[in-house]
Formats: C-alpha cells, sequence, structure tokens
C-alpha cells in the first residue's frame, strides 16, 4: 500500500547556498553553510554538514532565493555524512520568493534576479 503524502504544502526542488545560525546552549551562536533541496511556501529541506536541535530557533538566508529570516527546526534525519534539516519559515516565504521558484529560470547562475 502507498504512503499518503498528508504535506500542507507542495515541495518545489532548488539547488541554492543557504546561510544558517543558531544558539547552542553550551558552544553559543553556532553557522553552516549549506545546501537547499527544496522549498515549500512555508519551509525548506537544507543539506548540512552538521545536526541542529530539533524546535531550535534558527536565522537563514538564501540570497538567490530572496529568503532570509527566522524559522524552527521541524525534522532532522543523517543522509550519509551529512544532514538533511527541514526548517519551517516564521512568516512563510515572501511573495517575491514564491515568484522567483514559479520562473525557475530566473534562479540560473549568472541570471541578474
Amino acid at each position: 500500500m502507498a504512503s499518503k503524502d498528508t504535506r500542507r504544502h507542495r515541495r518545489q526542488p532548488y539547488s541554492g547556498t543557504v546561510r544558517v545560525s543558531w544558539e547552542d546552549g553550551a558552544r553559543g551562536a553556532r553557522f553552516a553553510v549549506g545546501k537547499c533541496i527544496d522549498v515549500s511556501e512555508s519551509g525548506l529541506r537544507i543539506e548540512l554538514p552538521v545536526s541542529i536541535p530539533i524546535r531550535a530557533a534558527v536565522l537563514l538566508s538564501a540570497e538567490r532565493l530572496h529568503v532570509s529570516g527566522s524559522a524552527s527546526v521541524k525534522h532532522v534525519v543523517r543522509f550519509g555524512a551529512k544532514y538533511l534539516v527541514g526548517v519551517e519559515m516564521s512568516s512563510g516565504l515572501s511573495p517575491k520568493a514564491l515568484d522567483s521558484l514559479r520562473e525557475p529560470w530566473a534562479l540560473r547562475s549568472g541570471v541578474p534576479v
């Protein structure tokens, strides 16, 4: 029997750099640069070299996608030597980011957005 997809928003594939920062109680401020795997209206799935605790508040920036702001970690799974981290944006994606997803040619390298 096939599993039913119960996601609220459809995921859109996207490959681009994402900068993430968060506070780790024991270590203080932490930073990581990862690769975005896909995007939905409410969040992103990011491949990172480090794990981030579930429910951690993060700040993220994906310049080419016009995404910047706070988010909460909802899902973390180890994927080989990396981690796939699902984050939900505090205020969803901006209209400009959603427009960029609808116009994939605008996300190609070398094309000004």
